[in-house]
C-alpha cells in the first residue's frame, strides 16, 4: 500500500477529520469512493461522502464517523491506496517505496555506500538516508548535482556526493 496522507487531527465537531496530503496529487482524494487507513498493521475501510481541500490540508467526511470523538480516534491513521493505482510520474521521477532498497554507489570511487533506508521530507528538498553495512547513516540531498542516475532494473543509484560531505 501507497500512503497519500495522514489524519492529523478531527476538523469541527461532525466528524470531519483533517488529513496531511503526503501526494503531489491531492486532487486525488476527492476522485475517491472508499479510502483505505492503516495504523499499524491494522487497517480500516470507510465510505467517502466528501473531501474537499483547505488551507494545507485535505478535509474528509466518512459515513461511518458521526462525531469529533469517533474522528478523534483516527487520528494519526495513514490514508493509503494499493500500489497499482498510484499516479504514473514523469521519467526521472520516483516514488519514495521505490528508491527504498536500491544500493547506493560513490560513481567517483565505484564503491557502495549503502542501502537506501528512509526517503526524508524536507522543507528545502528531499533527503535520502543510506545505511552501511555497519549500520552508520549517512544523509544524502535529493538534488540532481548529486544523484546522477537511478537504476530500478539493476537496483542502484549512482550519487557524485559533494566535497565533504561522506567525511
Amino acid at each position: 500500500m501507497l500512503k497519500i496522507g495522514e489524519i492529523v487531527a478531527p476538523h469541527g465537531i461532525q466528524g470531519e477529520v483533517r488529513v496531511i496530503p503526503t501526494t503531489d496529487f491531492p486532487k486525488r482524494f476527492s476522485q475517491l469512493d472508499k479510502v483505505t487507513i492503516r495504523k499499524g498493521q491494522k487497517t480500516r475501510e470507510l465510505q467517502l461522502v466528501k473531501a474537499r481541500e483547505h488551507k494545507n490540508f485535505i478535509l474528509m467526511v466518512f459515513k461511518e464517523i458521526a462525531d469529533r470523538n469517533q474522528a478523534e480516534e483516527l487520528r494519526k491513521w495513514e490514508v493509503v491506496i494499493p500500489v497499482e493505482n498510484a499516479v504514473p510520474l514523469p521519467p526521472g521521477h520516483f516514488y519514495d517505496h521505490q528508491l527504498e532498497g536500491l544500493e547506493v554507489v560513490d560513481i567517483q570511487g565505484k564503491v557502495s555506500l549503502g542501502t537506501l533506508v528512509e526517503v526524508l521530507h524536507l522543507p528545502g528538498n528531499a533527503v535520502y538516508r543510506i545505511e552501511n553495512s555497519a549500520g552508520v547513516s549517512i544523509l544524502i540531498p535529493a538534488l540532481k548535482s548529486v544523484v546522477k542516475t537511478v537504476d530500478l532494473i539493476n537496483g542502484q543509484m549512482h550519487v557524485q556526493p559533494l566535497e565533504g560531505m561522506l567525511e
